[in-house]
């Protein structure tokens, strides 16, 4: 003997309360089970009931459905903010990510990576801004053409 049942998660999909997502779980007399997730209008194209929609209706309740409804908004926008949330970690990660090869590569100017300047070289490391490390770099190249002209280097 087959067995049909309709899911007790079922909500509305609009405030009107006219289109209705459910799953309905079929066991044939085989024993095999099927679910179908259906978007169920309450009426048809001419306007005519939809006695599938009603029969929903009359299985779960309308209260039921009503409290699917609000759980399930508050669930997605738990959802929708921790998403935004994991989103702006993954921003700031990559930010990170891209001052620590910027420095890097600062560190790869011959003037830099020569210098024995530590403060000035610490203070590029702990840079939190490309703007703050290009300052310290500029400070830094600044003393060390200064030394090269004092010592009677190139111009």
């Amino acid at each position: 003997m087959a067995f049909k049942q309709w899911m007790d998660n079922a909500f509305w999909e609009n405030s009107e309360k006219d289109k209705l997502n459910c799953i309905l779980e079929i066991q044939d007399d085989a024993g095999r089970e099927e679910r179908h997730v259906m978007m169920l209008n309450k009426t048809d194209q001419d306007g005519n009931p939809n006695p599938v929609f009603e029969e929903v209706i009359s299985a779960l309740g309308e209260e039921s459905i009503d409290n699917n409804t609000e759980e399930r908004k508050v669930r997605k926008a738990a959802e929708k903010e921790e998403q935004l949330q994991r989103d702006e970690e993954h921003a700031r990660a990559r930010k990170l990510e891209k001052l620590f090869n910027y420095k890097l590569e600062m560190f790869e100017t011959e003037e830099i990576k020569n210098s024995k300047n530590r403060k000035l070289k610490a203070k590029i490391r702990r840079s939190k801004s490309q703007l703050e490390a290009i300052y310290y770099a500029l400070k830094l190249l600044e003393e060390t053409y200064e030394e090269e002209l004092e010592n009677g280097g190139e111009e």
